[in-house]
């Protein structure tokens, strides 16, 4: 029996990535295709991701009043009111096409309804009001340079797991780079406390601690952590990142009883199953307000500046902060006269400093 092969597990999948096996069909199957090859054999379409942020002038909508964005729909939006009610609202003309994100405050102005269905909008999104921060991460092309997180946000939680899975200090270098982008200050939360020994000091995180970045080791079995949580929770607006399976939805649960998150266990391949699609915005009873973003498998640095990198790795000269791929992170004698105390920061600077410069990592022209 000839075996059936899905899209993508053929094993010619690699020569169908390039034009020229269009040249081997028929000529009446093979035309439309060849046509639509010679259309992408050039370079991705670049935007500038500056322009792709700028937002239209509001001025002439601030008589009208203002409301909080906290999900985006397909078809409209659902915004939280100064005493924390919910509108749906549908977008107006000019916004159809702007990148709207959590957390932007907009202008709205009530419409008319229909028929008296609470489901239908009830209201117009005309403007949206300057943003004081903007989270985000980097695109995977020059066609969607960036995709947004979180807009007005006060701080930036990285959620690492102790084990199941095991920490990874190379996110919350990541997520670092993400917090300085926006201006946001920046904390590492560690989960799960209660799944280790206390003899394990967790050396992972030593060169944060010695940056003097907040680290709050927390359990939502044992309670450790969370009284410590909802105090900062209180007047600010945080967002909360990390690897799927880390336990975000648990600890939101926990600080957030009534919320009733899903949650998952880890998977056979030990990884962490996303129970979060979407973030969410939740308000605290503690006067501020928390957005769960779904798991991550890694937040990009692709397109900013590599400026920031002297922050996150401060026990880096600036000759290496330069060019740190002149330096081999395998030669002893490189890293005896660096001093690093942990090599391994050497490798993680040279995957950053990299990726930073990346055009199109995805890209392929003939597809």
């Amino acid at each position: 029996m000839t075996r059936k092969f899905r899209l993508g597990q053929s094993r010619h999948a690699q020569d169908l990535d390039h034009r020229e096996a269009y040249s081997r069909e028929r000529k009446s199957d093979s035309k439309r295709r060849q046509q639509r090859a010679e259309r992408l054999e050039t370079e991705i379409q670049a935007n500038d991701p500056e322009a792709l942020l700028r937002l239209p002038d509001p001025s002439p909508w601030l008589h009208l009043p203002e409301a909080i964005l906290v999900t985006r729909h397909s078809q409209w939006v659902d915004l939280e009111l100064p005493d924390r009610s919910e509108l749906r609202a549908t977008l107006g003309g000019k916004l159809r096409g702007v990148k709207l994100v959590v957390g932007d405050r907009v202008r709205y102005s009530p419409v008319p309804l229909e028929a008296a269905d609470p489901s239908l909008p009830q209201a117009q999104v005309v403007a949206v009001m300057p943003r004081r921060s903007l989270l985000k991460r980097g695109g995977i092309d020059d066609r969607e340079p960036w995709q947004l997180v979180c807009a007005n946000a006060d701080e930036l939680w990285a959620c690492a797991a102790v084990v199941d899975p095991p920490l990874r200090p190379g996110l919350l270098e990541r997520a670092q780079v993400l917090a300085l982008a926006a201006g946001l200050s920046f904390r590492a939360i560690v989960t799960k406390r209660d799944r280790a020994s206390r003899k394990d000091t967790l050396p992972e995180l030593d060169p944060l601690r010695e940056q003097g970045v907040p680290i709050l080791e927390t359990s939502a079995q044992s309670g450790e952590g969370l009284d410590a949580l909802r105090a900062l929770l209180s007047d600010r607006t945080v967002v909360l990142v990390g690897h799927s399976g880390v336990g975000k939805s648990t600890l939101v649960n926990a600080l957030l009883p009534g919320q009733a998150l899903r949650t998952g266990a880890m998977s056979r391949w030990g990884t962490g199953r996303q129970t979060t699609t979407s973030a969410r915005w939740l308000p605290t009873p503690f006067g501020g307000t928390l957005v769960d973003t779904p798991g991550v498998r890694t937040l990009s640095v692709r397109g900013f500046s590599r400026d920031l990198l002297a922050a996150v790795f401060p026990e880096f000269p600036a000759e290496v902060l330069e060019d740190p791929t002149a330096f081999d992170a395998g030669d002893d004698e490189v890293l005896d006269a660096l001093g690093l105390d942990y090599p391994e920061r050497l490798l993680s600077l040279q995957r950053l400093w990299l990726e930073m410069q990346e055009r199109n990592p995805n890209q392929n022209v003939f597809r």
